[in-house]
C-alpha cells in the first residue's frame, strides 16, 4: 500500500498490517510528517493502492473536518423530500405520515449504528458498497454499488425538477426547465472544487436549512396553539373527515416510500469516512448526532404540519395528483396561516438553497460511488481518474449527464416521473439500508470466528444483534408491503411499478455479475478484516488521535457550543 501525504510528507507500506511509526518488518517508512499542531499527522491528500481482495486505486482527499462530516450527513438528508415531498405524505392523513416517519427514524437509528461501527474501523473508499464485496460476495457488492448509484442520480434528478416549485411561487411564468439546468450547473461547479471546499459549502447550506426548520417548529407550535393566525387548531385536523388515517392500512404503507425517500442520505457518514481527517473520532460522533437530529427535524415537523394543514388542502403539494401547478410547500402554508407573509418568502428561498445542498450531496455520493466502482473494475476505468486535487472529474460529469437525462423525462407526463423517481429512489434507499444490516452481521460473525475481541472495535453498535436483525425484517415488511396499496382499490400500475421496479434491477445486477465472473460467497475464515483498518493507523496511534488537545479560548468554546446544538 502506498500513501502519499502531498502536503505533510509521505509514507510507504508494503504490507497490510497496522501502520506504526518508523520502520517495520513490512517495509514501512515515514518521512517528514507534518502535524498541524497535533501529536498525529493529518492526511490531506491520499493515494492508496491495494491489491489484496481486489485491485483498488484511489486518490481521494482527507479534508473533511468534524462539522463538515456532521453537516454533510444532515444536509444531504434535508432537501425537497422534507420541504416539498411531505405534502404527499400528509395527503395520506396526519396519523399515517407520523407513523411512517417515526418508524423510518427507528430504521435509520439501527442502520446508522451498524454503519458507524463499520466505517469507524474501516474508513475505506466505497463505504458499505465496498464492505458488500469484502464481507458478502463480490457480486453482492457490485449490485449494491450500482443500486446506490441509481438511488442518488434519481434523487438528484428529483431535486432538479422540484427546485422549480418554490421558484414558481415568485416567477410562475418562467419555464421550470431554466431552473433545473441552472441548479445542475451550480452543483456541478460546487463538486468540481476540492473536498474541503465542498465540505465548507455544504456546511453553510445545511446551517441555513437547520435554522429555517427550527424557526418553522417554533412558528408551527404557536399557530397550532392559537398564538399566531387567530385560530386554535389543537388536534382538529386529526378529526377532519377521514383523518387521521386516509385509505387505512394501505395509506400508511404507501407513505413509507415517501418517508424513506425523504430521510435517506444519513448513510453519507459512511461515504465521507474515507475523506474525513480523523475517522475514529468523527464518525462515531456524527453517527450519534445525525440519528436524533433527524428524529427532531423530520418527525416533529411532520407532526406540526399534521396539526395545522388538512390532508386535502388544495394548496398541498401532492406529486401523485399529476398536477403541481398552483401548489406550495407545507412549510410555506404554515407560515401563511400564521399571517407572516415575508417569512413565507424566506422559507421559499430556504427551499431553493436546500435543493442546491441536497443536489450537491447526492451528486457527491453518486460520483464517489461510481469512482470506486471503476477502481474495482465494476465500471469503465476512465471514471476512476481524478484531478491532482483528488476530484473524480470524469465520474462527476458522467453522473451529471445521467441525472440530466432522467430530469428531462419530467417533460413527459404530468407528475408521473416524480412518482417513479421517488419510488425507485425510496426503494433503492431501503435496499441500501438492508444491505448495511447484512454486511454488519457478516462482519461480526467473521470477527468472532477469526478470534478478535470486541474491545478492538473503537465504536460498537448498541443492541447488537437485535438492531440489524430487527431493522432488516422491518425493511422487508415495508418494501413488500407496497403490494397492498397497489391492489387496495384495484390495480394501480403506477404505484406498483414505481415501488417494485428497483427489486428486479438489483437482482439482475447481482445474478448477472455472479454468473459472468463466477464469484463466490466470502467465507468467514478468509474474510479480510485488516486491509484499511482504522484508516491506516495502529491502535496506539488511534488513541493519540482521540486524545489530541482541543482548542482553548472563547472562540473555540463558542464553536463547540454551536456544533453541539446544530451539528
Amino acid at each position: 500500500m502506498v500513501v502519499n501525504l502531498s502536503r505533510y510528507g509521505s509514507l510507504r507500506h508494503s504490507g497490510y498490517d497496522d501502520i506504526d511509526s518508523g520502520k517495520t518488518g513490512q517495509g514501512l517508512e515515514v518521512e517528514e510528517l507534518g502535524t498541524m499542531g497535533y501529536n498525529t499527522p493529518i492526511v490531506e491528500e491520499v493515494s492508496v493502492e491495494i491489491e489484496r481482495g481486489g485491485e483498488l486505486k484511489t486518490e481521494l482527499v482527507r479534508g473533511l473536518s468534524q462539522r463538515c462530516v456532521s453537516f454533510i450527513a444532515l444536509g444531504g438528508v434535508i432537501g425537497s423530500g422534507l420541504f416539498i415531498g411531505t405534502g404527499t405524505a400528509l395527503s395520506a392523513g396526519p396519523g399515517s405520515a407520523l407513523i411512517a416517519y417515526s418508524i423510518v427514524s427507528v430504521i435509520i437509528y439501527f442502520t446508522m449504528t451498524s454503519l458507524g461501527e463499520l466505517a469507524t474501523y474501516l474508513p475505506i473508499p466505497g463505504s458499505f458498497n465496498a464492505y458488500g464485496t469484502r464481507f458478502v460476495d463480490p457480486a453482492f457488492g457490485f449490485a449494491l454499488s450500482w443500486n446506490y448509484w441509481l438511488n442518488w442520480v434519481s434523487t438528484v434528478a428529483y431535486e432538479a425538477g422540484a427546485v422549480a416549485i418554490p421558484i414558481s411561487y415568485w416567477l410562475p411564468q418562467v419555464n421550470f426547465a431554466v431552473w433545473g439546468i441552472s441548479l445542475m450547473a451550480i452543483v456541478v461547479t460546487i463538486n468540481c472544487i476540492t473536498v474541503r471546499g465542498y465540505g465548507e459549502a455544504e456546511f453553510w447550506f445545511a446551517l441555513i436549512k437547520i435554522i429555517a426548520i427550527c424557526m418553522f417548529i417554533i412558528v408551527g407550535i404557536a399557530v397550532a396553539a392559537g398564538g399566531l393566525g387567530g385560530h386554535h387548531y389543537g388536534f382538529e385536523m386529526w378529526r377532519y373527515k377521514q383523518a387521521p388515517f386516509v385509505s387505512g392500512f394501505g395509506g400508511v404503507l404507501n407513505t413509507f416510500i415517501q418517508a424513506g425517500f425523504s430521510m435517506q442520505g444519513s448513510e453519507l457518514v459512511g461515504v465521507v469516512a474515507a475523506e474525513s481527517q480523523r475517522p475514529a473520532k468523527l464518525i462515531p460522533r456524527a453517527t450519534r448526532q445525525i440519528v436524533f437530529r433527524l428524529a427532531i427535524f423530520f418527525v416533529l415537523s411532520v407532526f406540526i404540519m399534521g396539526l395545522i394543514i388538512p390532508y386535502d388542502d388544495p394548496q398541498l403539494i401532492n406529486m401523485d395528483s399529476g398536477n403541481d401547478s398552483g401548489v406550495i410547500s407545507p412549510f410555506t402554508i404554515v407560515f401563511l396561516k400564521a399571517g407572516i407573509k415575508p417569512a413565507a418568502h424566506i422559507m421559499n428561498a430556504v427551499m431553493v438553497t436546500s435543493s442546491i445542498s441536497a443536489c450537491s450531496s447526492g451528486l457527491y455520493a453518486a460520483c464517489r460511488t461510481v469512482h470506486v466502482m471503476a477502481m474495482q473494475g465494476h465500471a469503465p476505468k476512465i471514471l476512476g481518474r481524478t484531478t491532482r486535487r483528488g476530484v473524480p472529474l470524469y465520474a462527476l460529469f458522467f453522473c451529471a449527464a445521467v441525472t440530466l437525462s432522467l430530469w428531462a423525462f419530467n417533460f413527459v407526463g404530468q407528475g408521473i416521473v416524480f412518482v417513479f423517481l421517488t419510488g425507485v429512489s425510496g426503494v433503492a434507499g431501503y435496499l441500501a439500508w438492508a444491505s448495511i444490516c447484512v454486511v454488519h452481521i457478516r462482519f461480526r460473525m467473521a470477527w468472532k470466528r477469526q478470534g478478535h475481541k470486541l474491545d478492538e472495535l473503537r465504536y460498537r453498535a448498541p443492541l447488537y444483534p437485535f438492531g440489524p436483525v430487527f431493522c432488516f425484517v422491518l425493511i422487508c415488511v415495508v418494501i413488500f408491503g407496497q403490494a397492498y396499496p397497489s391492489f387496495q382499490n384495484g390495480f394501480d400500475k403506477i404505484t406498483f411499478f414505481s415501488s417494485f421496479l428497483e427489486l428486479p434491477l438489483f437482482a439482475l445486477f447481482w445474478v448477472g455479475w455472479k454468473r459472468w465472473k463466477k464469484t463466490k460467497v466470502v467465507t468467514l475464515d478468509t474474510m479480510d478484516l485488516d486491509s484499511g483498518a482504522r484508516g491506516g493507523l495502529s491502535f496506539e496511534e488511534e488513541d493519540d488521535v482521540l486524545a489530541e488537545p482541543s482548542g482553548r479560548g472563547f472562540k473555540a468554546l463558542a464553536l463547540k457550543v454551536v456544533a453541539g446544538i446544530l451539528g
